[in-house]
């Protein structure tokens, strides 16, 4: 039953990805699925519920994702180690899970405002999984870098999941470049700032 379940919200995922969150249907879930007419409908009775699932599995497989990433374990001085986990989880997202990313864009603007969404914008990267490793380089808020290194983070896998940069190869050491300007403004601890430059 619970191999039904995981097949139904990976196959709800693939219409979201592909044709857009109001394509979402008990009756797609099932086509996709090649499953027999109703058999979504015996999972979950509303489209609310088939929504709900949907978000639940690709939280979960982000999360999952980002724990393997080595990200959250990450204890080194030095900041370029920290810009080189995401630009390389970047490119894993883009390559294996393309499709969960799109999901996640096209639930996010559905759901704004109607539910909560806290987990659901929280799968992908969450600030505290960046601060203990930016601590760790020596900058002086970590907290606050954390969210700047995160919007340029959350910016870039927007234009590479659906928006302009979408389909064009990946570029590691531009991303790199890009989530590197975003420390570069924040003060370090010791005498130096990122990247060897005195304050």
């Amino acid at each position: 039953m619970e191999d039904r379940r995981m097949l139904i919200a990976d196959s709800a995922i693939e219409v979201v990805a592909r044709d857009g969150i109001r394509a979402l249907t008990h009756r797609a879930v099932d086509s996709e699925a090649g499953l027999p007419s109703g058999s979504t409908s015996y999972y979950c009775r509303t489209r609310a519920q088939l929504v709900g699932l949907t978000v639940d599995r690709v939280t979960s497989l982000l999360r999952g994702f980002v724990e393997v990433s080595g990200i959250q374990e990450l204890a080194s001085t030095n900041a370029d180690d920290v810009l080189g986990v995401l630009s390389r989880m970047i490119e894993a997202l883009l390559a294996d899970y393309r499709g969960e990313l799109a999901a996640r864009s096209a639930l996010i603007i559905e759901l704004s405002g109607k539910e909560d969404t806290t987990d659901l914008v929280s799968s992908l990267l969450d600030p505290s999984d960046l601060t203990n490793a930016l601590d760790a380089t020596g900058m002086r808020e970590p907290a606050v870098a954390a969210m700047d290194l995160l919007a340029v983070f959350e910016g870039l896998i927007w234009e590479r999941t659906v928006g302009r940069l979408a389909g064009q190869a990946i570029d590691r050491a531009h991303d790199s470049e890009l989530l590197s300007a975003a420390l570069a403004r924040h003060e370090h601890r010791g005498p130096r700032n990122l990247f060897g430059l005195r304050r």
